[in-house]
């Protein structure tokens, strides 16, 4: 996304520096969490700080080990409507076999779908895998959502993901994809 001119925001407080460098990349040692310290940084913060143009396609990707059910939860979601045409999210922690906890989760996808429509699911094998009824699931997934204004009156989802050459890469070579069947 850099070398394609975009500017991309980096968060990591558990690491030095960034891992790579360009003119287009701005990394803060902080983290991104749902409260504020002397580490952690809000999305709002970030909104604050960064004067993102809402005609532009911005695309937010957030991986943040587990804190992203709190933002959300908190998150004013006009927000990711007006500044973002794509998000990209590892979602950690969905099991549904743990009640309490899905319902927190459904809930925010929920909230997601009002604006948002998935475009591609692919679960992470590093992840916990279990079997439920008939399927496969893992309690980490990746998904990409695009605005639902930008997408074509006749777009339909695929009935298969998770392992879709030249699109789905394994996240590490001792793991294979896991398959995905709706």
């Amino acid at each position: 996304m850099a070398n394609m001119g975009y500017q991309v925001l980096q968060y990591d407080a558990s690491i030095e520096k960034a891992p790579d460098t360009h003119k287009n990349m701005i990394f803060h040692k902080k983290f991104v969490g749902a409260t504020r310290d002397h580490q952690t940084i809000t999305f709002d913060d970030i909104m604050q700080q960064y004067s993102f143009n809402e005609k532009d396609h911005n695309i937010l990707q957030i991986d943040i080990e587990g804190a992203e059910w709190e933002i959300f939860e908190r998150l004013d979601f006009s927000i990711l409507e007006k500044y973002f045409s794509q998000i990209i999210l590892e979602f950690h922690d969905c099991d549904p076999r743990v009640s309490l906890q899905t319902e927190r989760h459904v809930a925010i996808l929920e909230r997601f779908h009002h604006a948002f429509q998935p475009i591609h699911l692919h679960f992470n094998p590093y992840g916990h895998n279990f079997y439920v009824k008939d399927r496969f699931m893992a309690n980490v997934f990746e998904v990409s959502y695009a605005r639902k204004d930008l997408l074509p009156r006749d777009f339909t989802l695929r009935n298969e993901c998770g392992d879709i050459p030249n699109l789905d890469y394994p996240n590490g070579e001792k793991l294979p994809n896991i398959p995905i069947s709706f």
